[in-house]
């Protein structure tokens, strides 16, 4: 039974089809690309699309924008790149822009897209520098990895039921860390099937409630780059925030009070 109501919650929390929206999306990487100019390597798709983890309640797309590796390296660096990107898409029109850490979401229509500057690292096809506008600093990662590896991790509804359960309770909690911290740390020697799926979820969440022995003080670390350490991309007061959230799901009386 529980597992049959947590398959309902991702039915009913499926993410967009995307099919009516090529069009619109490809106007956009046109814009994209007039924006990158003589920089532009490719557009990628990335992040919750890519890996199989989207759900409707966050983003529908993510777009990389691939710059090459000396695109304004004497004039700002990246940091001009994500400002630029900015200004760019609000001369444009579009509405709704957000910055974000690394990339910039705004409304198409009814899509909510994430774009994400990129500058290619020199003798590297898939790694790029991003920049983080939380520290102004950038790092250097893989997306392409990070799609493989949870894309194959056989980890996909368990995560996408845990940010349900964030975007429900409205927690800091970035999806590359979250669901790295899932497939390396809180399931590593779970069974992978839909019977353990409920199972698996309620784990989690215990994991998570902890106060001694918490997963989210453990060090996860970038697969794509060790020196990024995913479990500092939360401060102390978010990390408490779900703590406190996940000792209130394991204490609810039915998975409809968790995941609604």
């Amino acid at each position: 039974m529980p597992n049959a109501y947590l398959n309902g919650v991702l039915q009913k929390y499926k993410s967009r089809d995307l099919t009516n929206h090529s069009l619109t999306l490809a106007y956009l990487k046109n814009d994209l690309k007039t924006w990158a100019a003589t920089c532009y390597v490719d557009i990628v798709t990335s992040g919750s699309c890519a890996k199989g983890t989207a759900i409707a309640l966050s983003s529908d797309v993510d777009l990389m924008v691939s710059l090459i590796p000396t695109c304004n390296e004497n004039t700002g660096g990246l940091a001009q790149c994500y400002e630029s990107l900015y200004e760019f898409l609000r001369d444009q029109g579009y509405t709704s822009l957000r910055r974000q850490n690394v990339s910039v979401r705004l409304k198409l229509n009814a899509l909510e897209v994430d774009v994400t500057p990129a500058r290619l690292m020199r003798g590297f096809q898939n790694r790029h520098n991003l920049y983080q506008s939380k520290t102004g600093t950038r790092k250097e990662t893989d997306v392409k990895k990070h799609i493989n590896d949870i894309k194959n991790s056989g980890r996909l509804d368990e995560i996408k039921l845990l940010k349900i359960w964030r975007e429900k309770n409205r927690l800091d909690f970035p999806s590359i860390y979250l669901e790295y911290l899932v497939v390396t740390k809180l399931l590593l020697w779970k069974p992978k099937s839909n019977d353990a799926l409920a199972t698996n979820v309620f784990h989690c969440l215990e994991a998570l409630a902890k106060e001694e022995g918490n997963p989210l003080f453990v060090k996860v670390d970038d697969p794509a780059n060790t020196n990024n350490t995913l479990s500092d991309l939360l401060n102390l007061k978010e990390k408490r925030a779900i703590i406190l959230k996940a000792r209130e799901a394991i204490s609810a009386q039915n998975w409809g009070q968790i995941v609604s």
